[in-house]
């Protein structure tokens, strides 16, 4: 089997477990503080891949710039799931899920503004079909938007800039290496964040450690959607394109979506329905390039 397929099949893998994770994040946040929750989840899953770091051997040693921009990648992927966790407070798990699959449109608009790699047409009306999508996702019979939603949403810009800046860099290092530093940047953030600005009283009570829904959570999110997961998505990366990631990352609010229905009983309206499939059928066009014109040369081979 060629590399790209594994790659391809290891990152859908990725994308159904991040996918379910929603509802299990929401149940834990009623009993812990985001920061403190995000603190555990990250700090476990950088411990669970610190012996496979410290056996493996390094052919090079990491440089000083490395571990900068490492870290800073980190930083991104902080901002995304801290945005995104204390979104979950004041919106539901399916819109939470549609709205952070944003990311994969907002990925080949940023390639341009930042890398000014230039995007077809098809990507510009992908945009503006997403956003219609959002409208109907997020504004209610009152016409309003959210406070969750909007976190989500900058959330989901965050993300975004974290696929392009790993698929740019990941190839530099060894993927270990390279999920282990962001890892850890993101667990020590948190735990600055959490000391900060939230009650630390309720991180080490007993009563939370020996609630079963908070450690499942923890053990779950931290094993096999943070150390596990990131992991897996930095070995991909390295073998395919920052937009087919984005594409195969489609699927994840569609995941997230089925499991609150499933699993945390709640119910998709015609509306929310309508908007994400939009928002879906935005994702999928901006990875569809536009047929390219023919050239005089091919004209006249035809004639």
């Amino acid at each position: 089997m060629r590399i790209e397929r594994i790659a391809t099949i290891s990152l859908i893998i990725v994308t159904l477990l991040w996918g379910t994770t929603f509802v299990v994040v929401q149940n834990a946040i009623a009993y812990v503080e985001p920061f403190a929750f995000n603190a555990f989840r990250f700090i476990l899953a950088t411990l669970v891949l610190l012996p496979f770091l410290v056996k493996r051997k390094q052919k090079t040693k990491l440089t000083v710039k490395q571990i900068v921009i490492t870290s800073g990648i980190g930083f991104m992927l902080f901002l995304g799931y801290l945005l995104q966790t204390f979104g979950l407070k004041y919106t539901t798990s399916s819109k939470s899920g549609f709205i952070t699959g944003l990311c994969v449109v907002l990925v080949p608009v940023l390639l341009y503004l930042v890398y000014k790699e230039r995007s077809n047409w098809s990507t510009v009306i992908a945009c503006l079909i997403a956003l219609l999508g959002l409208s109907f996702l997020t504004l209610g019979d009152s016409f309003s938007v959210n406070l969750g939603d909007v976190l989500t949403l900058i959330g989901s810009v965050a993300f975004a800039f974290h696929i392009i800046l790993s698929g740019k860099y990941t190839k530099q290092m060894d993927p270990l290496s390279f999920t282990t530093i962001q890892l850890a940047t993101v667990g020590i953030s948190s735990t600055i964040f959490s000391l900060i600005f939230e009650d630390t009283s309720v991180s080490f009570s007993k009563e939370l450690w020996v609630n079963p829904t908070f450690i499942f959570a923890v053990i779950v999110t931290a094993v096999f959607c943070t150390s596990i997961a990131f992991w897996v998505q930095m070995f991909a990366q390295q073998h395919i394109s920052s937009t087919k990631a984005a594409l195969i990352f489609i699927f994840e609010p569609v995941f997230a979506a089925f499991t609150a229905v499933l699993f945390a009983n709640e119910t998709l309206s015609i509306q929310t329905i309508i908007g994400g499939t939009f928002i879906v059928g935005g994702m999928l066009l901006s990875e569809v390039p536009l047929p390219k014109k023919r050239t005089k040369e091919v004209k006249n081979e035809a004639i």
